[in-house]
């Protein structure tokens, strides 16, 4: 895929979920696009474009997050590495893969910046938000995943006629 279209696709999606996403009404959590279109492209696309994908939308957040600069593509490019390793074995095909990716793919980048934010000194209470953000917000990942996963699975098949998709 052309950087000249991925780049600001992806800058329009951090953008999206920085300002203009509300708040589901359970827990007042938002869905998290950024990582649920790096863990469904990183099931559809080729091996390893989710990395890339991760790492663009990780700066893209980290510039408009509070977080340490660094935290969000490091734990995004983290989630496509992993799905891009484990994608011909695991995902092609498979119907219970992507909810399963991303339920642990959310736990995983929870964990991730919650590992950063305790490397980096800041305060974090690791089980109200294992208990109050992860895992709530797992499950609303999951739930929104058709959204990302069905549209991504058909514009990988139009972009990448070669691939099996069965």
């Amino acid at each position: 895929m052309s950087y000249w279209f991925l780049i600001p696709f992806l800058f329009f999606i951090a953008i999206i979920q920085a300002t203009l996403l509300p708040p589901a009404p359970w827990f007042g959590l938002r869905v998290d696009v950024p990582l649920v279109l790096v863990i469904a492209w990183g099931m559809v696309g080729p091996a390893w474009q989710a990395a890339r994908w991760g790492f663009i939308l990780g700066i893209f957040l980290d510039l408009t997050s509070g977080m340490p600069f660094g935290a969000q593509t490091l734990a995004l490019t983290s989630i496509g590495l992993a799905l891009g390793a484990g994608q011909a074995i695991f995902f092609r095909g498979n119907i219970i893969a992507p909810p399963i990716a991303t339920l642990f793919g959310t736990l995983v980048y929870h964990l991730a910046l919650l590992a950063i934010l305790a490397l980096t000194k800041q305060p974090a209470q690791w089980d109200e938000v294992m208990l109050r953000v992860t895992l709530p917000a797992a499950l609303l990942n999951t739930l929104a995943l058709p959204l990302v996963y069905l549209p991504l699975r058909w514009f990988a098949q139009r972009l990448y006629p070669q691939m099996d998709f069965r």
